[in-house]
Formats: C-alpha cells, sequence, structure tokens
C-alpha cells in the first residue's frame, strides 16, 4: 500500500453464524450474525479502514464481497498463516473475539506482504457457487444412502424415503447443466474449459472444479505461482543434522488439489507418457503417491499454461 498509512486495521473472525469483528488490534469488539449482519458491520467500519478476513470455507466469500463492492481495501488470509502467526506469539486464548484483534494485529503488521482481494468476474464467482453447491449435494445424497440403509432393518418404514436420494441427484444434476450453461455463455470460461479438457485426466468435473477453485487464474504470474496457490508444491523441513524432509504445502483449496490428484490417477491409468512420468518416478525410490502428487504439480501448472498463456501442450512445455 502507498501513501497514508490507513487509519484503522479490521480483523474478522468468520464463522458459519457469527461475524466477529475488531476495530484495530486492541479496539472494541463486535459482533454481527452472519451474513445478514453485513450490511450493518458495513455501516460501522469508519473511512480508511483496512480489512483482514480469514478464509472459512465458503463463509467468508459474501463478506469480502460486500466489503470490496464498498470500497474498502480486503485481505483474504490464510488460515494456515493466521495460526502460525499465532503460535509466534505464544497466545493463550483461542476464542472468535481474541481471534478477530489477532486478525487485526496481523493484518496491520504484515499488509505491504500481502496481496489485495480481487474477486473474480460475476460468472466465475456465479459458476463457483454452482459448482460448490453441486458438490454439497453430491455429499448430502451420500450420508442420507448411508443413513437409510443404516436403519433399514430396524425401522422398515423408512422404505419410503428411498426416492430422496434420486431426487437429490436430479437436483444436483440440474446444478451441473446450469454451471455448464454458465461457461458456455462466456467467452472467456468456454474458452478455459475446453483449454482444460485437452489435459490428460481432465473431464468434464473436474475441469469445473478447476474453474470454480481457482478463480481468476490470470492473477497468478507463473504456472509455478498457480501450482503453490494449489498446494501440490513441496514445502522443505531441514534442521541442524537432520535430513531434508519435504511434504506439500496443502495450502489453498483442498478440493482443487483433490481435482488435480484424481486428473492423475486417470492420466497414469490412460496415458502411456503420463504413466512413464510416474513409473520413472517409482524407478528411483519414490512411493506411488508421491509420484501421483509430482504428476498432478505437472497437471496444475499445465492448467495455468493453457488458461492463460493458451499455449497448446501445456503439459508437454513443461520443464522438469
Amino acid at each position: 500500500m502507498q501513501g497514508a498509512r490507513p487509519s484503522l486495521f479490521v480483523g474478522v473472525d468468520v464463522a458459519s453464524r457469527w461475524l466477529d469483528v475488531a476495530l484495530g488490534p486492541d479496539g472494541p469488539l463486535h459482533r454481527f450474525p452472519n451474513p445478514s449482519g453485513i450490511p450493518d458491520l458495513l455501516r460501522l467500519l469508519p473511512p480508511g479502514s483496512v480489512v483482514g478476513v480469514e478464509a472459512t470455507g465458503s463463509y467468508h466469500r459474501p463478506l469480502a464481497y460486500a466489503l470490496h463492492r464498498a470500497g474498502f481495501p480486503v485481505y483474504v488470509l490464510q488460515p494456515l498463516s493466521v495460526a502460525s502467526y499465532a503460535r509466534s506469539l505464544l497466545r493463550r486464548a483461542k476464542t472468535d473475539r481474541a481471534d478477530a484483534r489477532l486478525i487485526a494485529r496481523f493484518l496491520s503488521e504484515r499488509v505491504h506482504e500481502l496481496p489485495a482481494y480481487e474477486p473474480s468476474p460475476d460468472s466465475l464467482t456465479l459458476l463457483s457457487v454452482l459448482v460448490r453447491l453441486e458438490a454439497g449435494l453430491a455429499s448430502d445424497r451420500v450420508a442420507l444412502l448411508n443413513r437409510l440403509h443404516a436403519w433399514a432393518y430396524v425401522l422398515p418404514s423408512l422404505s419410503d424415503l428411498e426416492g430422496i436420494p434420486d431426487r437429490i441427484q436430479g437436483i444436483a444434476r440440474e446444478v451441473r447443466s446450469r454451471a455448464l450453461e454458465v461457461v458456455r455463455s462466456d467467452p472467456l470460461l468456454s474458452g478455459w474449459f475446453s483449454a482444460l479438457l485437452s489435459l490428460p485426466g481432465v473431464g468434464e468435473a473436474i475441469a469445473l472444479r478447476v474453474l470454480a477453485y481457482s478463480g481468476d487464474m490470470r492473477r497468478f504470474s507463473s504456472a509455478r505461482a498457480y501450482a503453490a496457490f494449489t498446494g501440490l508444491t513441496p514445502r522443505l523441513h531441514q534442521s541442524g543434522q537432520s535430513p531434508e524432509r519435504g511434504r506439500i504445502s496443502r495450502v489453498g483449496p483442498p478440493a482443487l488439489r483433490g481435482a488435480f490428484y484424481m486428473a492423475a490417477l486417470s492420466a497414469y491409468r490412460f496415458h502411456p507418457d503420463r504413466r512413464a512420468f510416474v513409473e520413472a518416478l517409482l524407478a528411483r525410490g519414490k512411493p506411488k503417491r508421491l509420484a501421483l502428487v509430482a504428476l498432478a504439480n505437472r497437471l496444475a501448472r499445465a492448467a495455468w499454461s493453457v488458461c492463460v498463456r493458451a499455449e497448446v501442450g501445456g503439459l508437454d512445455n513443461l520443464a522438469g
């Protein structure tokens, strides 16, 4: 940020039902219902406020969008970053209101290092909501099937509810159709969708998920930056004489990471060149899961390349 120092750093701890707001690291605390209290929260904020919101599933999205539309600088913070900061302070209290003050303090100290929130185009936002809704319906259907199966023997009268999972599946299909309509009606999304389908292991469902959970991929400066966002890049750890160990960072949306991993599984099974890549890593003694994650990382980088740079054969153009 350039120019005069902002008048107030605001921290918001987001939950499914409540928004706990700290007007500064040591300022007054307020609580609003989520999302119905967002207009009241906006009226509370004085001009010049800079707001930090911790990413919480989908619950933070309406607030971040509303704050941006109202003209406030917004920073959506990674929970892992905030948690690491809290550990560095040896914090003893862990409550929603204490977390709001922690977020305000974190923002006040790190604001120059953080990327400001920029909402996705409206069509991409709508697609994101639809894809998440379809995933929620699929999860609810499986949960209901399991419950009905568990009680069917004891309570045979529940048999008249057996058609509900099929109706849920029908609604999920309608949501998928709506999502595809959104993609086809938008030139940018349509181009990206077609580009993703050109990658090995990527079908309609995975392409939709990648678009929904990536947001606007143009905000990433490189394929490596995008792969880092997915959480598929290694994080090395070495201390003293202990050997260097590496695990993926796991930052970013788990559903996006899962989409690329499922694509890697499919590519390994059905594409000889990708199978050769995995087997070369296996021959060097790497565990199979690690080799598949490496392929998922390559697929993520290729996804950025074919979408943002419109590179044909994006996966084959990657080095290393």
